[in-house]
């Protein structure tokens, strides 16, 4: 079953900076929503992959003329719900920034167990790892929903920072915060509680899916019970008692396919326990 969730806590008001960016990322994806989402390069248009690009928390600061060079070696692919990107090529050099749609990112044991590491939305880039001539580690993504992902091949983008040199600090930047995030993961995985993991993971969920809603943040994300199993690496019925625990508590109002959460700071409050 779907879980939509709602987090009660006031959206915080956005710098004038964020406003701007929010009126043009509104205006950008008007223009790009009347269009199909089709594989054929000719339905997106430079402008409108440059549109695209420029709604990236990476490249919105950059400066036009090496924006445009990334939207001119910028390839539009539409993946349907469920297709892996790099099916053809598991190795293939490429990052990619979400268009539109949803991608998940995984890895599977050699006994078959899925992880999932995390579902990202719309401008966020991803396997830039790729960048490096032998990425350490090759995740599986996936299309967690019909997607428009514009693909950049890594020479191209690296040949684009290298004339560039001062562009490779928002790379460095961005590495560094997902970093961050990667050791805030196995933490919580290692030595967190299940209680724990699971307040962890609504906080991150909240975060990068949510949407001002009437009653808060909404999670704006199909959610199954079963995904945050692969999530948390337990099963359907741990998850399922872990959240009547989470209402029983008077952490989270459960109703039908909402969840609400009814106190931000007891979630917090779990997830420092640690």
């Amino acid at each position: 079953m779907a879980i939509s969730l709602v987090i009660a806590s006031e959206a915080k008001q956005s710098s004038v900076a964020h406003t701007a960016l929010d009126c043009f990322a509104s205006l950008a994806m008007t223009k790009l929503g009347r269009r199909s989402m089709a594989t054929d390069q000719r339905a997106w248009s430079r402008e409108d992959r440059l549109a695209g690009l420029r709604l990236c928390p990476l490249f919105a600061a950059w400066p036009e003329a090496p924006l445009a060079e990334v939207a001119a070696i910028a390839r539009a692919e539409h993946y349907a719900r469920g297709a892996e990107i790099f099916a053809r090529d598991p190795e293939r050099r490429e990052a990619f920034v979400i268009a539109a749609g949803e991608v998940e990112v995984s890895r599977a044991s050699a006994a078959g167990k899925k992880f999932v590491l995390s579902v990202q939305g719309p401008h966020e880039i991803l396997a830039i790892v790729r960048l490096l001539a032998e990425p350490p580690i090759h995740y599986v993504y996936s299309a967690y929903e019909d997607s428009v992902l514009l693909h950049l091949p890594c020479d191209g983008l690296a040949a684009i920072l290298d004339a560039e040199p001062i562009l490779w600090r928002d790379i460095a930047l961005l590495m560094c915060a997902r970093h961050g995030d990667s050791l805030r993961q196995l933490n919580n995985q290692k030595l967190g509680s299940l209680e724990q993991r699971m307040a962890a993971t609504l906080a991150d969920l909240a975060r990068i899916h949510g949407v001002a809603g009437r009653a808060g943040t909404e999670l704006a994300l199909r959610l199954p019970q079963e995904q945050l199993g692969a999530m948390l690496g337990v099963t359907r019925q741990s998850i399922n008692k872990l959240l009547r625990g989470f209402e029983e508590a008077g952490l989270i109002a459960v109703d039908y396919n909402r969840v609400t959460i009814l106190s931000p700071a007891a979630l917090d409050d779990i997830v420092a326990r640690g």
